[in-house]
């Protein structure tokens, strides 16, 4: 049941789009006026640590997410919140493990780190790869809010994803890497705003005690739920595997966030912007959860996917649904929530669009382009490429659109690449026996597996039970709201809606009924065993160079390695002067690993 949006709220959508522009035209007329790479694709490395963390914020968090979890939080309940204790730990190994390495060897890109570590062909592969999982994922990202906008507010879908595509495309390749961040921090607090008004005035129709309530009567509020079923959707301990090694890969490996890090130029201000983008996430992941519980609250007991007078056709519509419930009599403010929806799509498509602008030139351009390139041509080349991932992500978005659950889809796409990746760095920095052909056969057998259990239980469509729903107080006239007279025949049939649907199911394979939370927490461990022992063996057949420290994570490296006696300490432009001419830091040894 769609409802067409007022002037006002077209205006304030419009003025959101617009602001977003403008602020790409001012970077591309100020400064250095996006001449060279460096500011381009690294803001010069002279960003500031507001900003970044601003950006790291919403670059791990979509529309999918804003979309995604209220609806996932109204139907399974909250222990899908436990994923945010992944925050602090994947945050904590990343800022004094992960990012110490990167800045030691003043890399552009996270996946020089593994030219150097392992070889071309590693960097190459997983580079490729990862480039190939954000197109698809930018895809629904941009498809996911238009599609379940347009079903419940009548916003035309193409006109939306044509609108966020064509000023995403504008103020990426104008105002590069500064017009990002600034405007990822004007978008932040939109998505805030959106969330935020959907809590209060839930609140303020339930009282808050009471929303918590109905929440706790109708089963959603549960954190413990310590079963070992690992078909079970969420549990205790899916949640908490799947947060660690989400977040862990996406500060520690994730370009699109490595990028940002190194565009502060300084290690410890760069710390400084992850540790702060913590709190912001954390923040931003408990109102998700917690707009699930309000918007429970408000349909507890009248179901709007099994209402007659509503009938939603998807869980991603739930969200949008209350906010024209609530919000469709106040001129703007439903614009102004749709705007906050839109600009979770609009950070993560325009932080995608330069971090892959910046693989491209330093993975792919650089190294394999037999001719010299100006920085002049390089950066004109780097802008279209900006143009041209847009371009790429319209043409997949026309593809999503066939596809059915975009949610599910997006977590299928992000993980395949994801923790196998994760597993490659992990062996890298950790590891001294880790090498380039064995960590290859444990990332490719990692990425295979993913690939049969995560799309296999796409295609399968093995049913998961929801928790119960009712339409008991469902009007019988779409005139009336929440209220209706229970006759004995009427009670029968809510008490069927409020009870889980029961059908004869067919055969599933056992592995294709897995929770999708275990799947990128497999693929690491799969990555990791497979990759040592495949790298153990080859250690015997081929001769492989040495490994210096400088690429071991500073949490191992004074176990490999040690100062030699009565040697000076190296200062930091000899480590990196000793880095570019290829020797060995001479202020350490090796030592046999253990």
């Amino acid at each position: 049941m769609a409802n067409w949006l007022g002037i006002f709220d077209y205006v304030v959508i419009a003025i959101m789009l617009s602001v977003s522009a403008l602020i790409g035209v001012y970077f591309r007329f100020s400064g250095g006026r996006q001449k060279t790479t460096d500011e381009f694709l690294m803001g010069s490395r002279a960003m500031g640590i507001g900003p970044v963390a601003f950006s790291v914020m919403a670059t791990c968090l979509s529309s999918v997410s804003v979309l995604g979890i209220p609806a996932e939080t109204y139907l399974y309940g909250t222990e899908i919140l436990l994923s945010i204790v992944g925050i602090p730990i994947g945050g904590f190994i990343a800022v004094y493990g992960f990012l110490p390495v990167f800045y030691d060897m003043k890399v552009a890109t996270s996946y020089e780190y593994l030219e150097r570590r392992f070889g071309k062909t590693t960097r190459t592969l997983t580079a490729v790869l990862f480039t190939l999982q954000m197109i698809l994922y930018m895809g629904v990202v941009l498809y996911a809010p238009s599609l379940a906008l347009n079903a419940v507010t009548g916003l035309s879908t193409w006109t939306s994803v044509l609108s966020l595509a064509a000023v995403c495309m504008f103020y990426s390749s104008q105002g590069g890497l500064k017009a990002v961040l600034w405007t990822i921090v004007f978008q932040a607090l939109l998505m805030y705003t959106a969330m935020i008004a959907v809590i209060v005035k839930i609140s303020m129709m339930k009282g808050f005690k009471e929303t918590f309530s109905i929440s706790n009567e109708g089963g959603r509020l549960i954190f413990f739920d310590l079963s070992g079923d690992v078909t079970k959707r969420y549990t205790f301990w899916n949640a908490i595997a799947n947060g660690i090694v989400y977040y862990l890969a996406t500060f520690g490996t994730n370009q699109s966030q490595i990028q940002r890090f190194l565009s502060i130029g300084n290690l410890h201000k760069a710390q400084i912007a992850l540790l702060l983008s913590l709190p912001l996430m954390l923040l931003f992941r408990i109102f998700t959860v917690w707009d699930g519980i309000a918007v429970f609250a408000l349909f507890h007991d009248c179901d709007p996917m099994e209402d007659e007078n509503v009938k939603l056709s998807s869980p991603d519509q739930i969200f949008p649904f209350a906010i024209l419930k609530m919000f469709g009599s106040i001129p703007g403010l439903t614009g102004l929530c749709i705007a906050g929806i839109f600009s979770a799509s609009l950070g993560t498509l325009s932080s995608t669009v330069n971090s892959l602008a910046g693989i491209t030139v330093e993975d792919f351009i650089k190294p394999y382009c037999p001719c010299k390139i100006t920085d002049i041509w390089m950066t004109f080349a780097a802008k279209l490429l900006a143009v041209g991932y847009i371009g790429l992500t319209l043409l997949v978005t026309f593809i999503v659109a066939n596809f059915r659950g975009v949610v599910e889809a997006a977590t299928i796409i992000t993980g395949v690449v994801g923790g196998p990746i994760l597993g490659v760095y992990a062996l890298g920095m950790f590891s001294l026996t880790a090498n380039e052909p064995g960590t290859l056969v444990g990332f490719i057998t990692g990425v295979i597996i993913y690939l049969w259990m995560g799309f296999g239980s796409y295609v399968a469509k093995a049913k998961i039970p929801t928790l119960s729903r009712s339409t008991s107080g469902c009007s019988t006239n779409s005139s009336i709201e929440f209220f209706q007279v229970t006759t004995p025949s009427t009670l029968l049939e809510n008490i069927t809606h409020s009870l889980p649907f029961i059908e004869d199911e067919k055969y599933v394979f056992p592995v294709y009924k897995w929770s999708y939370m275990w799947l990128t927490f497999f693929s690491l461990i799969i990555v990791i065993i497979v990759g040592y022992l495949a790298s153990y063996v080859l250690s015997y057949l081929i001769s492989l160079p040495d490994v210096k420290p400088e690429y071991m994570s500073p949490f191992v490296r004074n176990l490999y390695f040690k100062p030699k006696e009565n040697a000076k300490k190296s200062k930091c432009n000899e480590v990196e002067l000793n880095e570019k001419k290829g020797n060995v830091n001479p202020s350490y040894t090796i030592t046999d690993e253990t």
